[in-house]
């Protein structure tokens, strides 16, 4: 028996890389039509996105429940992941084991149809640590609109980053050890008494605790970085320095125009390109 275990985590975790296929054309032009934070990368770093995005499907594995999981699943499912870690060096521990996706919305009681079935992403915790589980049509909503400061999946994935200490929080590890700890938390109580006096515009799941506000201001800073930095210039420069990242200054204009240049590059319209 022991053996038996030995030899499983010697495969699991000391076994030689797998080799990663490059992404597919069709693939590509996905992503373009798509995830507009791939969109707006230089080419170079676009390749850098597609490798990341292979090795987490190569990586992990995809269950549905009640449908099947497609193609375009995982990659926005990857999508997510290698977004919120682009400035990370380390970048691998925002992986899960097993994603779960599935057809309608549940409770705490994992029913679904029932009054209360309004949970559409969660990250497991103790015995289910690693798991994550989404709806498919929030998934996709996620990354249909990047007004409406919400992304299923980049909220769940800011959780695993919280949760990388041990604990869902609030506060990453990164923070602990700085010495704008105790602001942060100060930051984040001023920013949910504002919410629950209805005087703010960031939504109000974000006021359930800590680590939901870090989970919902995190989809607001990857969604709508300008606003952001405008209405919430503090909160912006913390996540900025956490996240490594600054898309209110270097973000370009990301909806796409059927006569305008394709942003592959090509120099054909989009309409001839990756719209097709």
């Amino acid at each position: 028996m022991i053996h038996a275990i030995v030899n499983f985590f010697k495969q699991r975790f000391f076994s030689k890389p797998m080799s990663i296929e490059p992404m597919s054309e069709d693939h590509k032009k996905y992503l373009m039509q798509t995830v507009s934070f791939y969109r707006n990368l230089a080419f170079e770093d676009r390749t850098k996105f597609e490798s990341r995005c292979q090795s987490f499907i190569a990586n992990t594995q995809f269950i549905g429940h009640e449908l099947n999981v497609s193609e375009h699943d995982k990659l926005l499912i990857a999508s997510a992941s290698v977004i919120l870690a682009w400035g990370f060096k380390r970048w691998e521990y925002v992986r899960v084991d097993t994603v779960y996706l599935v057809a309608r919305s549940f409770n705490e009681n994992s029913e679904f149809g029932a009054n209360d079935s309004n949970i559409t992403g969660l990250v497991g915790t103790h015995h289910l640590r690693g798991k994550m589980i989404l709806v498919q049509s929030a998934l996709h909503q996620g990354f249909s609109n990047d007004n409406d400061k919400r992304n299923v999946a980049i909220h769940e994935f800011a959780h695993l980053i919280d949760m990388a200490d041990g604990d869902i929080d609030g506060l990453p590890s990164q923070l602990t050890s700085q010495a704008f700890a105790l602001p942060w938390f100060s930051l984040i109580q001023e920013k949910i008494q504002r919410i629950d006096s209805g005087h703010s515009d960031i939504r109000n799941y974000g006021a359930t605790n800590n680590a939901e506000f870090f989970s919902v201001v995190t989809e607001y800073f990857f969604e709508r970085p300008k606003m952001l930095k405008r209405r919430h210039p503090i909160l912006y420069k913390a996540l900025e320095s956490f996240y490594k990242q600054n898309h209110a200054d270097t973000l370009i204009g990301t909806r796409l125009r059927k006569k305008g240049p394709c942003p592959c590059g090509s120099g054909k319209r989009y309409k001839r390109c990756c719209m097709v």
